[in-house]
């Protein structure tokens, strides 16, 4: 919308800031122009500025000489070099409510901005604040629900002590492996949710056998085994979870046919469940559990290279290891920073 504005405009830059009702100022959300990049960490408050005073007095103005306005907010010129030479600013209101500024900056070929101008910012000002605020309502919407989600999937752990943090991980795992194979952001947000949900069926299992710390037996682990059918059925009531469903039923499925609990092989088994089946063998091995400790990484990694072509797909295994190397590289330098730091 800003672009749009920029060019409709003829103007040689623009840019949003939204209000920090906390703070009282006005944070830029969104810029175009040569110098967008060095706006993103300045506030201004409200009051100060231009953008301020509109924010303040809940008028748009046109300004003709900025640098002689005594409104103007030099600040941010000296951090961006870049020259404001004239300016038209709106406010961004929904339902009396105001949510930001919108303000677009230098007309080009060294003309000045007219009311007619101002006219078209504060139209376009009108819609761009339903928007903005739309999408405001459709993240929070969106965070509710994945908080949920993962607040399930923690209740879901306290059942199972030793596995505790496990879908964080997993999910984390599974993430970092679907973005090194380009995965789209909503295959990553499918795949996100997915993994973070692959073993709400255990809600369905004993906790003794969940809780058991000597090995299982044939009984026990057969009930282990239905976890993926019971997960399939839970999540299959919510509408807006039906894509992930085969997911996670499959994720116990191996890639020569041998898992459970379909006994899917090869390309019968979903895209997302494969990776979410190794980095759930990824985490399983490399964190403590009752009847051993975590193993070292290496021996992880090399487990799941002798596995492609029987437990795992041979086509993602490459990728995926790379994924789980990257991220352990970077871990161990972040423990390394912070014990440095704590010595210091």
């Amino acid at each position: 919308m800003l672009e749009i504005s920029t060019d409709m405009l003829n103007a040689e830059a623009g840019s949003i800031l939204l209000l920090d009702e906390e703070n009282n100022e006005l944070v830029f959300a969104a810029a175009t122009g040569s110098k967008k990049e060095k706006i993103k960490d300045i506030r201004v408050p409200v009051g100060e500025g231009i953008a301020g005073w509109v924010a303040r007095e809940d008028r748009a103005v046109l300004v003709a000489d900025v640098q002689n306005d005594p409104r103007f907010y030099r600040k941010v010129d000296q951090k961006t070099e870049f020259k404001t030479k004239t300016i038209i600013a709106a406010p961004l209101k929904t339902k009396d409510k105001l949510i930001g500024v919108v303000e677009v900056l230098n007309k080009k070929n060294d003309e000045l901005f007219n009311e007619e101008d101002l006219n078209l910012l504060e139209a376009f000002s009108n819609q761009a604040a339903t928007a903005i605020e739309n999408a405001r309502l459709y993240e929070n919407l969106r965070e509710l629900f994945l908080n949920t989600v993962k607040s399930l999937a923690a209740a879901i752990e306290t059942k199972d002590i030793y596995t505790r943090g496990h879908s964080e991980r997993v999910t984390q795992y599974s993430v970092l492996i679907g973005k090194k194979l380009n995965l789209s952001k909503e295959e990553i947000e499918d795949l996100r949710l997915a993994a973070l949900l692959h073993d709400i069926g255990k809600i369905g299992i004993d906790e003794r056998i969940l809780r058991k710390p000597a090995k299982l037996t044939q009984a026990e682990f057969n009930e282990v085994k239905k976890h993926p059918e019971y997960a399939a059925n839970i999540i299959s009531t919510i509408p807006q979870l039906k894509n992930i469903v085969p997911v996670i039923r499959h994720h116990h499925e191996r890639f020569d046919g041998l898992g459970y609990p379909d006994g899917l092989k090869g390309d019968e088994i979903p895209f997302f469940s494969k990776i979410i089946s190794i980095a759930d063998t990824y985490d399983a091995m490399s964190s403590d559990r009752p009847y051993r400790k975590a193993l070292p990484h290496k021996v992880c990694i090399d487990e799941i290279k002798r596995c492609a072509g029987t437990q795992f797909d041979p086509k993602i295994i490459p990728v995926a290891i790379k994924a789980l190397k990257d991220y352990y590289i970077a871990k161990n330098a972040y423990e390394k920073h912070i014990k440095k730091k704590k010595g210091e």
